[in-house]
């Protein structure tokens, strides 16, 4: 395959991306490299690992880790926000959020044949990173999660909203469990980015599979 095929190969693949497990050493129960093992065990579609106060050295060190084990896994690796660290360890992609880098500068850095996606929580947010360039967006916070407590729950309506209007991927996020699953589903949101729900679980495993079998079989 060419250059152009093999960007959009990749790029495709998050179409299928229907549980996407975001990981955080500071949350996860288990030691984080044996947590992202039993999510992917699990079934967990794509990865990201969000450290928000870790040195840069340390994430990269941590970041090279999940490279390995994604790698051997063929399970899609986003670095949350550290553009520099996601083109280094050669990650598929990055996530930033609304305070971070433009879509522009991020693009500068990881290139355009890597996953790049953003952060919203308004419409007008959700139109403006498409037209920009992102390949998905995440949508949220849903419902109230304490991972996130400076950003107030926008609900299901905007789940609504980027349904009707957004023809990239969009990850619904924020406080989404097994108990709420269904509602996003019935809402629109087939593809959902679950943190605290399944690395603070006693049972990794148990609760990835529960969560990948509502997904896949959900009709609504």
């Amino acid at each position: 395959m060419n250059y152009q095929q093999i960007t959009k190969v990749i790029k495709q693949r998050f179409y299928n991306v229907r549980l996407y497990v975001i990981l955080s050493s500071n949350l996860a129960k288990k030691p984080i490299l044996e947590t992202l093992e039993k999510v992917i065990q699990g079934g967990a579609d794509a990865v990201q690992l969000r450290e928000k106060t870790m040195s840069d050295s340390k994430f990269l060190i941590l970041a090279k880790e999940f490279r390995k084990i994604t790698s051997q896994f063929k399970t899609p690796f986003i670095v949350n926000d550290r553009a520099e660290i996601a083109k280094e360890v050669d990650a598929d992609g990055l996530h930033i959020g609304q305070s971070d880098i433009s879509i522009q500068i991020a693009r500068s850095i990881i290139g355009h044949e890597k996953i790049l996606g953003v952060s919203t929580h308004n419409i007008n947010q959700a139109r403006i990173a498409q037209q920009e360039g992102a390949d998905y967006i995440s949508a949220g916070p849903i419902f109230y999660t304490a991972t996130k407590n400076y950003e107030p729950a926008v609900g299901l309506d905007y789940l609504k909203q980027v349904k009707c209007e957004i023809t990239i991927p969009f990850i619904a996020i924020g406080g989404i469990n097994l108990e709420n699953l269904g509602e996003v589903l019935n809402a629109g949101g087939t593809q959902v980015a679950i943190c605290s729900a399944i690395i603070c679980s006693d049972n990794i495993i148990q609760t990835t599979q529960c969560f990948k079998t509502k997904l896949i079989t959900h009709t609504v």
